[in-house]
C-alpha cells in the first residue's frame, strides 16, 4: 500500500556539486541543517516555494497591466478601439518610460530608430511592458495637453475590489504611494525569484508607503531571524500579493484562492512543511489500484503525515498528484 522510494546517494551527491557547497551554506547556517543532503532538500522547498510565488506574481502582472491599459485607454488615446488605445502617446511620460514604449513602437537602424510598419497595436505595446514600468507610473503629473492627471478616477477603474471607492481618495499622495509599496513588493519578489536569490532571505519590513524628504519610512518589523520568523513573513507578503489581486479582479482572486495553485503554495509555507524538506525523506507512493478499502487509505496517508513525508498518488503507473504532509 505505501512503497517507500528509495533514495539515489550518488545522485544527491552530483546534485550538491552542481549546486555548490558554498551555495547551500546559507541553508546549513539559517535552518540548521546538519549536512549539505538536508541543506539540498531545504533548497529545493525554497525552489518549490518561488516556483509556486512567481506563478502568482505572473498572474498579478498580467492583471495590473490589462488594469492600467483599460483605464487609461477611458481618458487618452486616438489610435485603437474601446478599451485598448494609445494613451501612452498622449500623456507626459518621463525619458525612461517613453524609451520603453519606443523600443516596442520603434526598431533599430543604424544609429536611428524607425517607426515599425504596421505600428504594434497598444494591445501588442502594453503586454511588452516590463512590471517594473507600471509603478513608476503613479508618478505621471500632466497628460501632453499639460492637464493634471485624474488620478482619483483612474484609480478607481484599476482597482474596482478596492474598499475604498471614492475619487478622493485615491487623488491623495500618500494613499497613491500606498499603491506604489504594494506594487513595488511584487515587482521586487519577482526580481528576487528571477535572479535566484533565496526567497526567504528577507531583510526590514518597512510599513507601506514611499519615502518623501523628510518623511521616511518607518521599520515595522525587524529582518527574520529564524526560519519561523522567515515564513511568517513570506506568507505575510504572499497575502499582500492575493491581496492586490483582489483588488485588481476580485472575480479572479477567488478563482485563484480556489486552485490548486494557491493551496500548493499555502502548504509550503508552513513551517511543518519545511520540517518535512529537512528530514529529507523521499516520497512515499500510495497505488490506489491496490488499496483494498478506505481505511486501509486512510492509514497509509496518516502514516505518511506522522513521518511528515511527501506522498504521491498514482493510479497503476499513472501519476494522479502529490500530497505535501502537514500534520506532525
Amino acid at each position: 500500500m505505501l512503497k517507500q522510494i528509495k533514495t539515489h546517494t550518488a545522485g544527491n551527491l552530483a546534485r550538491i556539486q552542481a549546486l555548490s557547497h558554498a551555495r547551500l551554506s546559507n541553508y546549513r547556517s539559517f535552518f540548521g541543517a546538519t549536512d549539505d543532503v538536508q541543506a539540498l532538500a531545504l533548497y529545493q522547498w525554497n525552489d518549490e516555494l518561488s516556483a509556486c510565488l512567481f506563478r502568482t506574481i505572473s498572474l498579478v502582472e498580467v492583471v495590473l497591466r490589462n488594469q492600467f491599459h483599460k483605464a487609461f485607454s477611458l481618458h487618452y488615446g486616438v489610435v485603437g478601439g474601446h478599451g485598448s488605445k494609445d494613451w501612452y502617446e498622449h500623456v507626459a511620460l518621463a525619458p525612461i518610460a517613453k524609451n520603453k514604449i519606443k523600443d516596442i513602437t520603434h526598431f533599430k537602424h543604424g544609429t536611428h530608430q524607425l517607426p515599425r510598419i504596421p505600428a504594434p497595436s497598444p494591445d501588442d505595446v502594453v503586454s511588452g511592458l516590463t512590471f517594473g514600468f507600471w509603478p513608476r507610473l503613479l508618478d505621471l503629473k500632466k497628460d501632453a495637453l499639460h492637464q493634471n492627471i485624474d488620478w482619483g478616477s483612474i484609480l478607481l477603474d484599476v482597482l474596482p475590489g478596492h474598499r475604498q471607492r471614492q475619487a478622493t481618495h485615491w487623488a491623495k499622495q500618500k494613499h497613491q504611494d500606498g499603491l506604489f509599496a504594494r506594487l513595488d513588493l511584487c515587482n521586487g519578489l519577482r526580481n528576487r525569484i528571477a535572479h535566484h536569490e533565496p526567497i526567504w532571505k528577507l531583510g526590514e519590513l518597512m510599513t507601506e508607503g514611499r519615502p518623501r524628504p523628510g518623511k521616511p519610512l518607518a521599520v515595522a518589523a525587524p529582518a527574520p531571524a529564524n526560519p519561523d520568523e522567515a515564513i511568517a513573513r513570506l506568507r505575510l507578503l504572499y497575502d499582500r500579493v492575493i491581496e492586490l489581486l483582489a483588488w485588481l479582479s476580485p472575480d479572479l482572486a477567488d478563482q485563484h484562492t480556489r486552485c490548486e495553485l494557491h493551496l500548493r503554495c499555502l502548504s509550503l509555507l508552513q513551517p511543518t512543511a519545511v520540517q518535512a524538506y529537512r528530514l529529507a525523506l523521499p516520497p512515499a507512493e500510495v497505488d490506489l489500484a491496490t488499496i483494498p478499502n478506505l481505511r486501509a487509505l486512510r492509514k497509509a496517508l496518516r502514516y505518511a503525515a506522522r513521518r511528515q513525508q511527501p506522498v504521491l498518488l498514482k493510479d497503476g503507473h499513472r501519476l494522479l498528484g502529490h500530497l505535501t504532509s502537514l500534520l506532525p
